[in-house]
């Protein structure tokens, strides 16, 4: 097999690594259940040699030695955890791949949100949002507007919200809770498998989802 190398400057590189499968419900704006999400700090490399981060080193985009090179990357030079997220967020900002960079920003917010940074992580919240652009179809829209719920744009996540209309139970029910969520200026996290609890007199539409292990939900549920 031939030996992985930074994409960049050629020093040895780790294949990227590959999270355990989640086995509790994932957080509505998509961070994974346990075990999985324990596993944020290696989520990201860093090259030892010429400071790339990247989950796949030896996979960097066209035109991350510009990036690396620019004086905005070299303030993100620190060592904690967030700031390889940050830098990767920055190589893909850099390199127009839009939703990398969107998707490795809100994983840095959740990184804060475990170092109690609940500030800093709204600040990310939003420039996710600025990264993503406007969402097309309603998973995205009610990922979207949950992001924007826990960093307390509630009348943006509302406007969003009005824009959907439920095409079966189990969306109703998560666009209903994600409703309650801001109209109650709630920013805290929630979990998709609380969204879909069922009613205590009924069976809840998601059980025969759940039983039969289809379906985005199912598989959001875990």
């Amino acid at each position: 097999m031939a030996e992985r190398i930074c994409a960049l400057c050629g020093a040895p590189a780790r294949p990227p690594y590959r999270a355990p499968p989640a086995e509790l419900a994932p957080d509505l704006d998509g961070r994974p259940g346990e075990p999985a999400r324990s596993t944020m700090r290696f989520w990201i490399q860093t090259c030892g040699q010429c400071g790339a981060s990247a989950p796949d080193l030896a996979a960097l985009p066209a035109g991350a030695q510009a990036v690396i090179d620019s004086p905005g990357y070299a303030r993100l030079r620190g060592t904690a955890v967030v700031d390889a997220f940050l830098r990767w967020a920055a190589i893909a900002r850099g390199c127009g791949q839009m939703d990398d960079a969107a998707e490795v920003t809100l994983q840095a917010a959740w990184v804060q949100d475990d170092a109690g940074q609940t500030e800093l992580a709204a600040d990310l919240r939003l420039a996710t949002i600025e990264n993503w652009g406007p969402p097309t179809g309603t998973r995205a829209t009610l990922r979207q507007a949950d992001v924007l719920r826990r960093a307390g744009a509630f009348d943006e996540a509302d406007a969003l919200l009005r824009q959907l209309h439920a095409a079966d139970e189990a969306t109703s029910a998560v666009l209903t809770y994600q409703r309650a969520l801001v109209a109650a200026q709630d920013r805290g996290r929630h979990s998709i498998a609380t969204a879909l609890r069922p009613p205590a007199r009924r069976p809840h539409a998601s059980h025969g989802v759940v039983t039969e292990k289809k379906g985005f939900w199912a598989r959001l549920r875990g």
